[in-house]
């Protein structure tokens, strides 16, 4: 099923909405808390100088009314922000995951990015910023206690909000470099595992080992120094805010002494003075997670804002596969120069071409813009007439098939992968591919057959039965237009005439076939071979007219 594109604006946690939401939340919260400090202030007050049961009972019934109302409303806040965060989660993932070919890797957001923001949203942090804006009424409630102990409240916020500051800017360079010599080892330590057959094999193991050790010791060293500093601070701010609520009471009792404030003020300001402080001793976090979460929203709003607002939505009809390339230039990522020049070439349903050319010529290239890898600098390609742009990326993968040069596989079954994951995979369509290029004897003498695993954790298979996999997987949805890149480069003397049988049978169908190949004995399977020099078509031969020729190469350079 594709996800048509949603507005990130309105699932990101950055929003008025939002935002106001919990403002609005927030007010009642924090007033509900309120009702603890007056009930003290009550008990003190009235009730023990009253000695009143009915009066004790009643006042802890309204309160205990009041907080259940809290809780429900705590309740309702975070469903609501559980609800969202799993909106969030996967209406953005999915849509991050499909679209992942469409934007350049620099500017590729990241799922780790989108399990960040959903991580935020539902932690202290996020809710904390909006408890600190209603710092002022407990102030108030203070202020109304006793202007002394008012002031004292605003100092000690000022105090801890300030040392909480000062401790977020003193870890945040200690907190980039533990986080990178992490992510270095970590990164080194998945790379070893990855290639652990090269490392032995090229004897790299001892020498990557004591790059390692040294990469490990400095990952040590700035976690001991982080982890120094965060416990130094952390003392300092415990003693700090022992030392203020100490504060508080003593300067409560002292207004006491002076006939200034109730006995019940006391235990009042304590609780307001402690409530007060909560989000201020957290600012540091609060901070450091609120920075990283609003990176992240910047990469995927990036991401989400390249996204074109509209898909071609167009279902072509009656599709034959004619190709015309025109006038085609590409410039690279980055790059000042074009890697492919002014490329003109038109196949007809059933035409078959083989493209030869040096290393570095534009071939592999040429193949990623025919199936919509990339998009042409200049010109055009062309399908049946239209442009790929106005074709739909679910019709396209019927259309064309594709064997890249570096192919690749993902953990799964053979079948799985064969027949592209799809939900509603035909046993027979997958069978009929392998039968095509004459890989499906060899499958089933596999232990598993087709359910044998394959990626990192599946069965050791050689590169010649993946490659032809990978060519049955091109197959599977019998394509009109089949491209191959160097397809043949592992394949043995049984499979190579299965693909020569391959190309027969193709071209009796109407299937057009682009091959990379620089393989003499299949020029007799195709119709035309093309010559590419430095991004430009050099030469262009009818098949037949080298198909006799044993210098093949000296041929066609001489046109």
């Amino acid at each position: 099923m594709e996800i048509k594109k949603v507005d990130w604006r309105t699932l990101s946690p950055f929003n008025k909405t939002t935002f106001y939401t919990l403002i609005i939340a927030g007010f009642f919260l924090n007033s509900l808390i309120l009702v603890v400090p007056i009930y003290s202030l009550q008990v003190f007050d009235r009730v023990l100088t009253s000695r009143s049961l009915d009066t004790l009972f009643l006042i802890s019934a309204i309160v205990l009314f009041l907080l259940i109302i809290q809780s429900a409303l705590d309740i309702i806040k975070n469903k609501y922000l559980y609800k969202k965060s799993a909106q969030l989660d996967a209406l953005a993932s999915s849509y991050l995951y499909q679209n992942l070919i469409h934007v350049m890797p620099s500017d590729q957001a990241s799922q780790q990015d989108i399990r960040e923001i959903k991580t935020f949203m539902v932690s202290p942090a996020f809710a904390s910023a909006f408890d600190m804006i209603w710092a002022p009424l407990f102030l108030m409630v203070m202020f109304f206690l006793h202007p002394i102990i008012g002031l004292v409240g605003l100092s000690a916020v000022i105090v801890v909000g300030g040392f909480s500051i000062y401790i977020f800017r003193s870890k945040h360079k200690q907190n980039t470099d533990a986080q990178t010599a992490s992510s270095a080892c970590r990164f080194a330590a998945e790379q070893a595992v990855i290639h652990r057959d090269h490392l032995k094999a090229q004897y790299l193991s001892v020498g990557l080992s004591q790059q390692f050790q040294h990469m490990t010791a400095e990952r040590v060293w700035n976690e001991q120094q982080l982890g120094l500093t965060s416990s130094a601070l952390s003392s300092i701010a415990k003693c700090l805010r022992f030392s203020l609520q100490m504060g508080i009471m003593a300067v409560g009792a002292w207004l006491v002494m002076a006939n200034m404030l109730s006995a019940g003020g006391i235990i009042a300001g304590s609780i307001l003075m402690s409530r007060v402080l909560q989000p201020f001793e957290q600012l540091a976090s609060t901070l450091q997670a609120w920075q990283s979460a609003l990176s992240a929203n910047k990469r995927v709003a990036h991401y989400f804002a390249l996204q074109s607002d509209t898909r071609p939505e167009t279902t072509f009809p009656d599709i034959r596969g004619a190709l015309h390339i025109d006038n085609l230039s590409w410039f690279p990522p980055k790059a000042t120069l074009p890697l492919l020049k002014n490329i003109r070439l038109k196949l007809e349903a059933g035409n078959r071409v083989m493209i030869m050319g040096d290393s570095g010529s534009g071939k592999t290239a040429l193949c990623q813009l025919l199936v919509g890898l990339y998009q042409p600098s200049s010109g055009s390609v062309r399908l049946d007439g239209a442009d790929l742009s106005q074709w739909r990326a679910e019709q396209l993968k019927h259309t064309i098939g594709y064997v890249p040069q570096k192919f690749d596989f993902f953990p799964g079954s053979i079948k799985q992968n064969i027949a592209h994951f799809d939900i509603d995979m035909s046993d027979e369509k997958v069978i009929s591919a392998a039968k095509a290029i004459g890989v499906h004897g060899d499958i089933i003498k596999l232990p598993q057959g087709y359910s044998t695993l394959l990626g990192p954790t599946g069965l050791p298979i050689s590169a010649g039965l993946l490659q032809a996999i990978a060519i049955a997987r091109a197959l599977y949805y019998q394509p009109k237009l089949l491209i191959l890149d160097e397809a043949n480069a592992h394949l043995d003397n049984t499979r190579l005439n299965a693909l020569k049988q391959l190309l027969k049978t193709l071209k009796d169908n109407g299937s057009a076939v682009i091959m990379i190949s620089h393989n003499a004995e299949l020029i007799a399977h195709v119709d035309w071979v093309v010559k590419l020099d430095n991004g430009e078509i050099a030469t262009a031969h009818k098949a037949e007219q080298l198909s006799k020729v044993r210098d093949i190469k000296q041929a066609v350079s001489n046109g």
